[in-house]
């Protein structure tokens, strides 16, 4: 069953842009992610400011996650380089602006609590260090380290 709605999960993120495998198996685990801080915290998002604040933090950083691997994928194949960084640093500073505004409303207005927004913000975080874990056990080459190398 789960395998099944991971193969689903993959083919819509394939229809929606995310072409390179990886970018969407991070993209695929950032939304199972959020599905399940939304689902831990929806109980209590009535009565706790940090369940909705943990909530809100996670959905932010997933859209900003999610808009800038569909759009590094793209940047990849752009001709021209000063375009190509002219893209990426219009973009950047507006997800940035666009980020810190919602950040700004939640916290203002709306109230929420600064260190469960943080760290539903860090979910991202905890997406690539399970990733990068999960590639490295997989891997067939490991590296003992003997204190030489430098």
């Amino acid at each position: 069953m789960i395998k099944n709605l991971r193969d689903r999960l993959d083919r819509w993120l394939l229809r929606r842009g995310y072409t390179h495998p990886e970018v969407r198996e991070l993209v695929r685990n950032q939304l199972v992610l959020t599905a399940l801080v939304l689902a831990g915290t929806l109980p209590f998002s009535g009565i706790s400011t940090a369940a909705w604040s943990l909530a809100a933090g996670t959905v932010i950083i997933s859209a900003n996650f999610c808009s800038l691997a569909r759009f590094g994928q793209r940047v990849t194949g752009f001709s021209d380089r000063r375009e190509a960084v002219a893209a990426v640093l219009a973009r950047f500073y507006f997800r940035l602006a666009l980020s810190g505004a919602a950040l700004f409303a939640c916290i203002v207005w709306f109230g929420a609590a600064p260190l469960p927004l943080l760290a539903g913000i860090t979910t991202v975080v905890v997406n690539f260090l399970v990733w990068g874990a999960w590639r490295h056990v997989g891997s067939k080459t490991h590296q003992t380290l003997t204190g030489k190398e430098a």
